[in-house]
């Protein structure tokens, strides 16, 4: 028996847990950031080059002991 009215407690719980939740998401509004500046990391030197996966690789600094 005590089983069963622990699980009572926990769905009555978790429906209150819920029920907060869904008025908090109503009352919640989303406004994306505008950044202040742009990334100074996505234009070097003035002109932004999309890299591609070789050019990745090269400089990638995960390859073993030559990361140390």
């Amino acid at each position: 028996m005590n089983i069963a009215i622990a699980l009572v407690v926990f769905i009555v719980a978790a429906l209150i847990v819920w029920g907060c939740a869904e008025l908090n998401y109503k009352n919640f509004s989303y406004e994306e950031d505008k950044p202040h500046h742009p990334d100074p990391t996505a234009h070097q030197g003035g002109e932004y080059k999309e890299l591609n996966i070789r050019d990745i690789m090269r400089d990638n600094s995960t390859k073993g002991y030559a990361a140390v």
